[in-house]
């Protein structure tokens, strides 16, 4: 083989290996998943919430966080647009975001958690706890003695998501704290965020959703709040033994 040929070939080579560290990333946890992915699970924690939710939980992946749900990048987009007031609609007829729901149970029948992230568009930032309080009926109905943990949407440090608006972030927080006072099953947390500019996706006009860092950073405080919980279950356990 002549010196040019060669040298051509090694170019090509490190052409098609030279993609981005996001392309890298999403293609071998895939890659993972079909390795190891099993029909049941031993997972324990479930979520509900939107787009944004699942990023963060994709983050945990990252995190090497191993109670919750798993999320790979074929279904990162199931819960895209997942409001508050959708699921509560959603809710009266059991389908919609809840058949995802139920189906992501049905590999996970040991869940015993439900984190709930409350995303609220700006035109439903008016939604009551009345209105939302469905999902958490819903929720019940589906798993008896369920532990609920709720959070608003993660806030920003330097701009505005232009779906949520500021009006929708502050009542995801209010709402949090009403549903929180309201019932003994329901508990705050985790508060993820918050998110600087170099932490959203510069090619999401919104500016609402993370970029990898920003997954990543929420991922591990995800995973850092329920190890927390779990370590905190264990020692109890043994203290009362």
């Amino acid at each position: 083989m002549k010196k040019g040929t060669i040298c051509l070939f090694i170019i090509i080579i490190i052409t098609l290996t030279g993609c981005s560290n996001i392309q890298e990333r999403f293609s071998q946890d895939d890659f993972n998943n079909v390795q190891t992915e099993i029909p049941v699970s031993k997972r324990t924690i479930g979520y509900m919430g939107c787009s944004n939710t699942r990023q963060t939980v994709y983050g945990y992946r990252w995190a090497e966080g191993n109670q919750i749900w798993n999320v790979n990048i074929n279904n990162i987009h199931d819960y895209d647009s997942g409001s508050v007031a959708q699921w509560a609609k959603d809710a009266e007829k059991g389908k919609g975001f809840w058949e995802i729901f139920d189906r992501e149970l049905l590999r996970n029948p040991e869940t015993k958690k439900i984190w709930l992230q409350l995303c609220i568009p700006k035109g439903e930032a008016k939604v009551t706890y009345e209105q939302s309080y469905p999902i958490i009926e819903m929720i019940r109905k589906k798993i008896p003695n369920v532990t609920i943990y709720i959070s608003p949407l993660a806030e920003y440090t330097e701009n505005v998501c232009e779906i949520t608006g500021v009006e929708g972030i502050e009542r995801g927080i209010s709402l949090a704290q009403e549903l929180d006072s309201r019932n003994d099953d329901l508990v705050i947390g985790p508060i993820l965020g918050p998110l600087s500019l170099a932490e959203i996706n510069e090619e999401d006009k919104s500016k609402c959703h993370p970029n990898e860092e920003g997954m990543l950073k929420m991922g591990k405080q995800l995973r850092n709040f329920f190890d927390n919980i779990e370590n905190s279950t264990i020692n109890k356990t043994i203290i009362k033994s």
